[in-house]
């Protein structure tokens, strides 16, 4: 179940990537990557501050807009592998008289977007990057850091010097 709606993506987010015929896939998919972020804190206790509940729909929508941009970028990629396995890169100029077309060798690989098609843990960095900077210091309904690693603790036994 996603985190946010189309509604909340293009009325509160002012996103205008994700379409109302596509937003639906894409929010989901990024509420299942913040999930895995936050060590799925929020399927149990999501937010009820509303302040803190806006950051984690945020960080869904541009974790979404990501994804899908990251998706455009794998089809672009597709499109231009040739039949020998090697891939033909972005078109840099194209010239009418005597037709020539000219590729920019690797011109894809420079974009962020391409290296998370090309590489998981680009990917997954991407991913990271987006989300923390909607997550950090946010705290779950339990009051634990939605990014904090570590197991629940019990804050009584450190209270009484245990």
């Amino acid at each position: 179940m996603a985190h946010a709606d189309f509604t909340f993506y293009s009325n509160t987010f002012h996103g205008d990537v994700l379409t109302s015929d596509n937003a639906e896939k894409w929010l989901d998919r990024a509420s299942d990557e913040v999930d895995h972020i936050t060590f799925s804190r929020l399927i149990s206790a999501f937010p009820t501050n509303e302040a803190h509940a806006v950051k984690v729909k945020k960080a869904v929508c541009a974790v979404a807009e990501a994804l899908y941009y990251i998706d455009e970028q794998r089809r672009v990629v597709s499109a231009q592998k040739i039949d020998d396995g090697t891939y033909r890169g972005a078109v840099a100029s194209v010239s009418s008289g005597r037709e020539s077309i000219s590729y920019v060798v690797n011109g894809a690989a420079a974009s962020m977007y391409a290296a998370a098609v090309a590489n998981a843990e680009a990917r997954a960095n991407l991913i990271m990057d987006i989300a923390v900077r909607y997550l950090a210091n946010v705290p779950d309904a339990n009051g634990i850091n939605l990014l904090y690693a570590g197991g629940e603790r019990n804050v009584s036994e450190y209270d009484n010097g245990i």
